[in-house]
């Protein structure tokens, strides 16, 4: 089904059957009764309140995930550093290479020699 701006059907059906109940209670346009008419909105009303609270469950999961990871971060950290002050590893270790730190051995020094350019 094609993309469909449901703000924009919701108002244009909520003035429609405001209109509907003013001006024509027991008239069916088309086939389509104006208490059905009715009840579609209100299932679709339905359908978005569902929606919105499974997004705020979903921000909520979101929310609980990415404390997890922040903790799990510092955890990482803790180790790698554990794993650089451990005598028997140290920061130029394979082990803390292979945890995916930069070896003492292979860090570039920083220092740079700036040219003049003429």
């Amino acid at each position: 089904m094609a993309n469909v701006n449901v703000k924009r059907v919701k108002e244009q059906c909520d003035v429609m059957q405001d209109a509907w109940s003013e001006g024509a209670k027991t008239v069916d346009f088309n086939g389509i009764t104006r208490v059905s008419f009715k009840a579609d909105i209100d299932a679709a009303a339905v359908a978005d309140d569902e929606i919105g609270d499974l997004e705020a469950q979903l921000k909520l999961k979101r929310e609980a995930r990415d404390d997890m990871y922040a903790a799990l971060d510092e955890k990482r950290s803790k180790v790698g550093q554990g794993v650089a002050g451990n005598a028997d590893y140290g920061d130029d270790s394979p082990l803390y290479g292979a945890m995916g730190f930069v070896r003492k051995s292979e860090r570039k020094s920083g220092l740079t020699k700036k040219t003049k350019q003429s």
